[in-house]
């Protein structure tokens, strides 16, 4: 990733888009009310551990910009690979995601 240069520290995120999984459509709607049960309470496990800093949902996504979902982390892309992939909607197919590293000034998102 290249870096803007600026005359501040910058700090490195990795930001995770969430999206309609591949499955989405076949999962019924109390497996998928259960799937996202499970999904908030990996997130905020891992929030409780410090992996992830600021997440949330997008409730009316665009078709030019089909985004369900923001998260981000501050882990390298392989340790939030693992976690995404460990994640019970994601394996289910109720979500997919997509890693994005973010640069902004240190502090910002504390």
């Amino acid at each position: 990733m290249t870096l803007p240069e600026v005359d501040f520290e910058l700090e490195t995120w990795r930001m995770v888009l969430f999206r309609k999984g591949p499955r989405a459509d076949e999962i019924s709607d109390e497996m998928a009310r259960e799937l996202r049960a499970r999904h908030l309470s990996a997130a905020r496990a891992q929030q409780a551990a410090g992996a992830l800093r600021l997440a949330g949902a997008i409730p009316e996504p665009s078709a030019a910009l089909p985004v369900t979902g923001v998260a981000f982390f501050r882990t390298s892309e392989e340790e939030t690979r693992a976690i995404l992939d460990a994640d019970p909607a994601e394996q289910a197919g109720l979500i997919a995601s997509e890693i994005v590293g973010f640069v902004c000034p240190r502090g910002t998102l504390g």
